[in-house]
This record gives structure tokens, C-alpha cells and sequence, in this order.
């Protein structure tokens, strides 16, 4: 029997979306973030994922449950680099999901950030870094977690892992193609 604990919706959310975790960190590890055009590679991935589901919930989400936008950081420092914004496409949560789950997955990604920003500064790469710096996002996450830590129904648990899903589909379709292909 599995203690009440182990059923809270952050926990579902961690279990349920756990493969395509995995895929995404794998194709984003696999960019070379210490060169140049790998970094910048890095964050056009990164500005073509978050700026179409940013930009969702600035319409659809009241302030106070929006995570803060870091697409204006990630296009402040494909500027300082002399790289063009790239197009980005429509983003729309699907109805049978619940933005908790969508939210989720996009301030979780502040975690990995925070340690591609200490890698970078490991092996000393160059290039500006007010996306991968920003604590905003680390900030949002941890006080979404705090929401998170109960027992919810099922309903709302197919739910939130549907966002969930649907923020990993963006973020792998927005990946270059040999990252996509070689981690499907």
C-alpha cells in the first residue's frame, strides 16, 4: 500500500512524465553548450519553446498563477551574441489539461538551468548568461511546489500530467532535428 505521501500531484507529475524527462535532457544535454554556437543553438531551442507557451499564458492564466517570462532574457542574450530571434509557432494547452501540470514543467526547467550555468562557468565558457542566471524561475518553482505537495484526484492528476505532457512535446519539438531524431 502506497503511503498518502507518495501520492501527492507532485509526485504523479514526477512519475508520469519521467520518460520524456529523460528524452529532453538527454537532446538538451547533448547540445555543446560550451562553444558559442552550440550555447546560442541552446537558446534558440529555448527561446522557441517558451516564447509560444509564455505568450498562452499571458492570456489564459490570472498574474498570480503565471510563472515569471523568461523569453525576454533568453532574446536579450541571443542579441548580446548578434543571433536573430528565431520564429516560433502557436502554443494551446489542450482542453483535457490543466495548466498546473504545464506550469510545472516549465519552472522545473529552472532546476537543470541552474546547473548548465554552473557547468558553463566551470569550464569557463563565454557568452552572456540573464537567462540561464535569473533566479526568478527558481523562485517561482519553489513556491509551486509548496502547492503541490497533496493529495489530489485522479481527474486532476490525468489532468496536470496532460499539461505536463504538452509543455515536454513543445520543448522536444522545438529541438534541432539530429537532437529531436536521435533521442526518439
Amino acid at each position: 500500500m502506497k503511503r498518502p505521501d507518495e501520492m501527492t500531484l507532485r509526485r504523479i507529475l514526477k512519475r508520469e512524465t519521467r520518460d520524456s524527462h529523460d528524452r529532453l535532457d538527454t537532446a538538451m544535454g547533448d547540445l555543446p553548450v560550451g562553444s558559442l554556437a552550440g550555447y546560442t543553438l541552446f537558446l534558440i531551442t529555448q527561446y522557441r519553446s517558451r516564447e509560444p507557451i509564455e505568450r498562452w499564458i499571458a492570456k489564459a492564466l490570472p498574474a498570480q498563477e503565471a510563472p515569471p517570462a523568461q523569453a525576454p532574457l533568453i532574446a536579450r542574450d541571443l542579441a548580446e551574441l548578434g543571433a536573430a530571434l528565431p520564429p516560433t509557432s502557436d502554443f494551446t494547452l489542450p482542453e483535457s489539461a490543466d495548466p498546473v501540470g504545464l506550469v510545472w514543467a516549465l519552472a522545473g526547467s529552472s532546476l537543470g538551468n541552474r546547473s548548465m550555468l554552473r557547468h558553463r562557468q566551470k569550464i569557463g565558457a563565454a557568452g552572456p548568461e540573464h537567462f540561464l542566471s535569473d533566479t526568478a524561475m527558481t523562485e517561482f518553482f519553489t513556491r509551486l511546489l509548496v502547492g503541490i505537495e497533496h493529495t489530489v484526484s485522479d481527474e486532476l492528476a490525468q489532468r496536470a500530467v496532460a499539461g505536463a505532457q504538452a509543455a515536454f512535446a513543445a520543448f522536444i519539438a522545438a529541438l534541432p532535428d539530429q537532437a529531436r531524431n536521435a533521442n526518439a
